[in-house]
């Protein structure tokens, strides 16, 4: 099973980068919009225009989670450094695998569409990575999340 790991990623591209032996100036200037990259195929502009642009798509139907999420996709720095909605219907093979404490219960699933992690040459775009095996954990009394809880 694999499990998420920004660490992980960020390598991934790095060497990414390195083994295709970008240039700096290929690294450094988003071809679509001209700007400096902050990182290795990351333009923050385009990308967080393009996160922008999907805000009224998802809600999480808690005013303080969705906050939180764009929040992160407005300040993500790679393609790795953000949180997204994903609603419950997007995963398959849903399995209890046991309870976080008391608290909570934590459940094995599998992400059918994944994570944008995966870069498309040809479309020079991010695109999802596809079945994805992720954990979900599930919060025992959690229909009130508030900020104070997030922080």
């Amino acid at each position: 099973m694999s499990t998420f790991s920004p660490l992980f990623n960020l390598t991934m591209e790095e060497d990414y980068c390195q083994e295709n032996k970008f240039i700096p100036r290929e690294l450094e200037i988003c071809p679509e919009c001209g700007k400096p990259r902050i990182s290795c195929r990351w333009c923050k502009d385009c990308e967080t225009n393009s996160m922008k642009e999907n805000f009224l798509y998802w809600t999480s139907e808690n005013k303080e989670i969705d906050e939180l999420i764009r929040h992160t996709q407005l300040n993500a720095s790679q393609t790795c450094d953000y949180l997204e909605w994903i609603p419950f219907e997007k995963f398959d093979f849903v399995k209890n695998i046991g309870s976080g404490g008391g608290f909570s219960s934590i459940y094995s699933a599998v992400w059918m569409e994944g994570p944008r992690w995966v870069w498309a040459d040809d479309l020079q775009e991010w695109t999802r990575a596809g079945l994805t095996n992720v954990a979900l954990k599930r919060l025992d009394n959690s229909q009130n999340i508030t900020s104070s809880y997030i922080d």
